[in-house]
């Protein structure tokens, strides 16, 4: 069969990200009063999302011949789904706090933007949406389904973090050296994405911090606004 080259918000892109967001969410719902349903399904996805991480290193290696230096589940959409199928075992909070800024901030963005070069059924963008399809079920099951919330320090724990592990990344991107790319601190990647209007490598680096800082009041500027109109008419 022959594959088209992935064409971004094609009929293959939109149908994916529609079918993502309508299991994101029918599932928590379809599940409100129904406890004990809701662990099951919280243990399912926290095993899954881990165990799809640990594997997909693999996959991309032994089906389509990636090299080893990509392939190491480091990038922040891998953490953030390691993270949460962490929270979803141990309900841990800081493990939800991170996974949920990063997993709306880098995993829509990549979804929106996909790292891809073909369109479905190439192997590697069924991997890719599957891959970041589950991380936002998981993200919004761990938020709605079990009813979890970010707050303000959420938002500064999930800044000190980001900056706690970037040297750290770029430092492993240097020492394997090319074709590691991660974090995209490197090389920007392959599809179309904001990085394009960015400097080359390294100069993008204080731009995507402040644009990741930015990013993540965005992301808790909802609840903030919630908040505070609750407390107006508390008052």
């Amino acid at each position: 069969m022959d594959v088209q080259p992935f064409e971004i918000f094609g009929n293959s892109h939109i149908a994916t990200l529609l079918t993502i967001i309508a299991i994101a969410f029918i599932l928590p719902i379809s599940l409100k009063d129904r406890e004990s349903e809701k662990i099951l399904i919280a243990k399912f996805l926290g095993i899954s999302t881990i165990i799809l991480e640990l594997i997909k290193p693999f996959i991309w290696h032994y089906s389509m011949d990636f090299p080893w230096a990509r392939l190491i589940p480091i990038h922040m959409c891998n953490l953030s789904t390691i993270f949460i199928g962490i929270f979803l075992l141990t309900k841990k909070r800081i493990f939800f706090e991170v996974s949920f800024f990063w997993g709306i901030g880098g995993g829509l963005n990549a979804l929106l933007t996909p790292d891809v070069p073909k369109n479905f059924p190439d192997p590697q963008y069924v991997l890719f949406f599957v891959g970041h399809g589950l991380l936002i079920v998981a993200i919004v099951f761990a938020s709605l389904g079990l009813k979890n919330r970010p707050t303000l320090s959420s938002v500064r724990n999930g800044i000190y973090f980001s900056l706690a592990v970037l040297p750290i990344i770029y430092l492993v991107n240097i020492l394997i050296g090319p074709p590691a790319n991660y974090w995209y601190l490197g090389v920007k990647p392959v599809g179309e994405s904001l990085l394009d209007f960015f400097p080359d490598p390294p100069f993008h680096i204080p731009l995507l911090i402040i644009l990741g800082i930015v990013v993540f009041y965005l992301i808790y500027s909802p609840f903030w606004v919630y908040d505070k109109f609750k407390k107006v008419n508390a008052e």
